[in-house]
């Protein structure tokens, strides 16, 4: 038998565990290259074995996303933890996402985005974030009172 406190055993909330998780792995892979010719990509784990710096921080807040998720299905303050910093993950992580697209070079083409080689990593983001978001609404909502 466990006789380890209550609080300390976890109960995840799956959706924000997963959208945290998926939305860290889509910012470490991948998301796409300046052209089909370039053998690397842009990517979070690109930025991180570089320099770190600043980026370092969606890594931190998807972290403590993703740990607090461990225990959110048990504690309303540790799913709005995660929420929080989820959305503070998904706000840093467009930041690096748009500073990485304007390090190209300009196009001919008015849809230049839209032709660059993708990968994983921004769709992956896209879900994971969009799951945190979508739970966020019903994990952190109050019963209205009648």
């Amino acid at each position: 038998m466990d006789d380890s406190p209550r609080w300390y055993r976890p109960a995840p909330d799956v959706p924000l565990l997963v959208g945290s998780a998926t939305a860290l792995l889509g910012y470490l892979i991948p998301w796409f290259r300046a052209s089909r010719r370039h053998q690397w990509s842009y990517s979070g784990w690109t930025y991180l074995e570089a320099e770190g710096g600043w980026t370092w921080l969606v890594v931190v807040s998807l972290g403590i996303a993703v740990l607090a998720g461990l225990w959110a299905g048990r504690s309303l303050a540790c799913a709005k933890l995660a929420v929080g910093a989820a959305v503070a993950g998904m706000f840093l992580a467009s930041a690096v996402v748009a500073v990485s697209l304007s390090m190209l070079p300009e196009r001919d083409s008015i849809n230049w985005v839209g032709e660059l080689p993708f990968e994983m990593g921004m769709p992956l983001m896209a879900v994971g974030f969009g799951t945190v978001v979508a739970r966020a609404l019903g994990t952190v909502r109050r019963p209205v009172q009648e």
